[in-house]
């Protein structure tokens, strides 16, 4: 495991949680089985060791503390002078934000990626998922959250547009807009197809203005032959990354 290739070295609480970085990640390097439970100690005494004396501490070894509640991490950074951070939102309203945008009603529209690294099993839905946060009381923090659109597969990116939503999830780059008022995406439509499906943490992603004003996206090294549902044009992105303009079609 030191001398082959890099890979993931768990601490020993992920460890115990499992999943990719847990212990399956070392299946992609050839690996037999996963790393044995004291590799945390071992890293973490060895690395204090080298050091002077009088840095060793053995309170480094003990398992990590509860995770700490917004205010209490607010509390715990170091600001220079002049900085200030205010807490907008937080869990439950939010979970596991990967990218977002602002509409111009101030409203917060946010991807949640609480499908990674796989999934819900091979049979099961996935649970990416698009959800809109709204001031209700205009006091600077967002108080309610509503799911706009679910059931998306490892979403990256998402960008407001017209009266709807762009949003990337490998294969696509979806059109999401909500025609009855309901809060919730009725409508559904692929406007570009044919990204790769690779690693989870490299596809399509990005949606961000150039000054050409075409909408940038990066391909993420999943490449793929990309093709424009309203215009049939293709594009191969192999090694590159692309631009849309999604009112017409194109792409380059």
């Amino acid at each position: 495991y030191a001398n082959d290739v890099p890979c993931y070295i768990p601490s020993g609480r992920i460890r115990r949680e499992g999943g990719y970085e847990g212990g399956g990640a070392m299946i992609y390097y050839d690996q037999p089985t996963e790393l044995a439970a004291e590799v945390e100690g071992l890293i973490v005494d060895t690395v204090q060791r080298l050091m002077p004396h009088h840095y060793y501490s053995k309170t480094m070894l003990r398992d990590f503390p509860p995770p700490r509640s917004p205010e209490q991490s607010l509390k715990m950074m170091d600001l220079r002078p002049g900085v200030r951070i205010e807490l907008v939102a937080a869990e439950p309203l939010v979970v596991d934000p990967v990218a977002f945008d602002w509409g111009p009603d101030g409203r917060l529209w946010v991807v949640e990626r609480r499908d990674y690294p796989n999934g819900w099993g091979e049979a099961g839905p996935k649970s990416g998922r698009v959800v809109v946060l709204e001031d209700v009381d205009q006091d600077g923090k967002y108080d309610r959250s509503g799911v706009f659109a679910d059931n998306l597969p490892f979403p990256t990116g998402l960008k407001v547009w017209r009266d709807g939503l762009l949003v990337t999830a490998a294969p696509d780059i979806l059109w999401l807009q909500d025609n009855d008022g309901d809060g919730v995406a009725d409508v559904r439509e692929v406007l570009y197809s044919g990204f790769g499906e690779g690693n989870q943490q490299h596809r399509v992603n990005g949606l961000r203005w150039g000054i050409d004003n075409w909408l940038h996206v990066g391909n993420g090294d999943s490449n793929g032959v990309i093709r424009s549902a309203r215009t049939g044009q293709k594009v191969d992105v192999s090694g590159r990354d692309l631009r849309i303009q999604p009112d017409t079609g194109a792409l380059d």
